[in-house]
């Protein structure tokens, strides 16, 4: 039996439990396989059964919270234990135990892929591989679905956003973001107004006495006042004073003794640390590529809603904006990430860290180093907003506005996952040899349809269903397709571990040369 089960958890020195705390969610990173939600039972056996050291009721509190906030659920509620267990370096280190395990494996694997990217088997299987990802993808997104579009706006706003994220490059997808909590905000607002116009029944006001009104009074000012505003106002400044003067602001950390203060400047240190390891490689190697990939990651974790497979969209739009990955590598790295233990955007950020930092400086320390900035850029969003949500809790999972403002992002993580679900339609089932050409051809929706009105402009004998048929044959793979099928089938149907699915996938790709199509 542990040592510390049944007994309060601040009575063990703190020390000791900073060490039991990275040791348990190190653990847990090693186990999570399936994301946030599968983490739950595991935190509430080892957590709650096992050592006591948080409530049932905290638990649903924190996942309450990690659901409204950036980055992946289960980094999320990692952070805020890590938090309540031993403070702000708690909750910094929490997290960065429990994402090291996947951290760990996918630098391996991205190491592997690098190398056997072009392996004919290895090409044929992860042909077969894409076709099981979207799959799973899809199924993901009906899961989703169910818990985020609540009613026929949400579902509205789910499909616009979709339909710009695909065929709008140019429009940001923050943008879409911010649009979709303001749109969140009205929707909600009208609705309310409208709930009250019909149900409201006019009361008689009724007479209050005067002993009543002094008693009222009376238990105003018995009642505590709230020492939140001081702790949140303590809290910015402390973030304020870190980040505006670096050092020297951390040094004060030395002198003033508020504790919200200090913990705001254990975050910018930890800021400024990243910092000046990106200025001491970029210094010494006169490229500035470690702050860019910081810098870009660190914008995907602060739009992500939704959990892990919300950052697909802005990981595709990356790629796209960057270089740094294509579709199918992306794709690859989703199968990768259903895979092993750990979330999509952490595991993402690993490889892409690695495979750019290797690419400019063919150095695997520095790759190394590479993939740790990235997927430190990932989490940070993540440690800042949840511990200054930390300081309110409870005013902010219940509070109407936050409700309203995170029904719009609930249904715009929705849109942009089933944007970039598009990205893994196009390389999976969207990979066909062009009739008229001895080269395989990437088609999408609007490439295949160009590619038929010139087919139908340049052949005069061509009809409506001629033009069809030449569409269909364009757009689709229909070996991938038939396989997707029945994958769709057993994946929907049977619910077994992605694991399971992908290593199939794998074997019937190479079995029936998916890499290689049409050939």
């Amino acid at each position: 039996m542990n040592d510390i089960n049944n007994k309060n958890v601040y009575k063990i020195p703190y020390f000791k439990r900073l060490v039991l705390l990275c040791l348990l969610f190190f653990k847990l990173g090693i186990v999570n396989f399936g994301g946030g939600y599968a983490l739950l039972p595991l935190l509430s056996r080892e957590l709650v059964d096992k050592k006591g050291w948080c409530t049932d009721e905290e638990l649903a509190d924190y996942y309450a919270v990690g659901q409204c906030t950036p980055g992946a659920m289960a980094v999320n509620v990692s952070t805020f234990i890590g938090y309540r267990i031993c403070g702000t370096l708690g909750g910094i280190l929490a997290t960065l135990s429990f994402v090291s395990p996947a951290f760990i494996i996918i630098f391996i694997i991205a190491t592997l892929l690098t190398n056997f990217s072009s392996n004919p088997f290895v090409v044929n299987a992860l042909a077969g591989i894409n076709v099981v990802v979207f799959i799973l993808v899809l199924s993901a997104i009906v899961k989703l679905s169910k818990k985020s579009i609540v009613d026929i706006w949400g579902l509205m706003m789910a499909i616009i956003i979709a339909f710009c994220a695909i065929f709008i490059k140019v429009v940001p997808l923050y943008a879409y973001i911010i649009a979709a909590a303001l749109l969140g905000l009205l929707i909600n607002f009208i609705k309310e107004r409208r709930f009250e116009a019909k149900y409201r029944v006019k009361q008689p006001e009724a007479e209050v006495s005067k002993e009543e009104e002094k008693a009222e009074i009376e238990t105003k000012e018995e009642k505590p006042k709230s020492d939140t505003k001081k702790n949140v106002l303590f809290f910015i400044l402390g973030l304020f004073v870190g980040l505006l003067f670096g050092l020297i602001g951390c040094i004060s950390l030395l002198f003033i003794k508020n504790k919200k203060y200090r913990n705001a400047l254990i975050i910018t240190s930890f800021f400024w640390i990243i910092i000046a390891v990106c200025l001491i490689v970029s210094l010494a190697t006169n490229n500035w590529i470690f702050f860019t990939v910081y810098f870009n990651f660190f914008r995907i974790g602060a739009c992500a809603f939704g959990g892990g497979l919300a950052t697909l969209p802005f990981l595709a739009e990356l790629g796209q904006s960057t270089g740094w990955f294509n579709e199918e590598q992306l794709t690859a790295m989703l199968a990768v990430s259903e895979s092993t233990p750990g979330a999509m955007g952490i595991n993402m950020s690993t490889y892409v860290g690695y495979t750019v930092s290797k690419g400019i400086y063919n150095n695997y320390f520095l790759a190394f180093l590479g993939s740790i900035i990235s997927t430190l850029g990932l989490v940070s969003p993540s440690i800042i907003v949840i511990l200054i949500v930390s300081l309110f809790l409870k005013k902010f999972s219940k509070n109407k506005y936050v409700a309203w403002i995170f029904y719009g992002l609930r249904a715009a993580s929705i849109g942009l996952i089933c944007a970039a679900a598009y990205s893994v339609l196009k390389v999976s089932i969207f990979n066909v040899v062009d009739p008229n050409a001895d080269v395989v051809i990437h088609y999408d929706i609007v490439s295949a349809f160009k590619a038929t009105i010139e087919y139908f402009n340049n052949n005069s004998g061509a009809n409506f269903f001629s033009a069809i048929y030449k569409f269909v044959e364009l757009l689709i793979n229909f070996k991938a397709l038939a396989v997707g099928l029945i994958f769709g089938i057993f994946v929907f149907k049977l619910k077994k571990h992605p694991v399971i699915y992908i290593f199939i996938g794998a074997i019937i790709g190479i079995i029936l040369q998916m890499g290689n199509v049409g050939l």
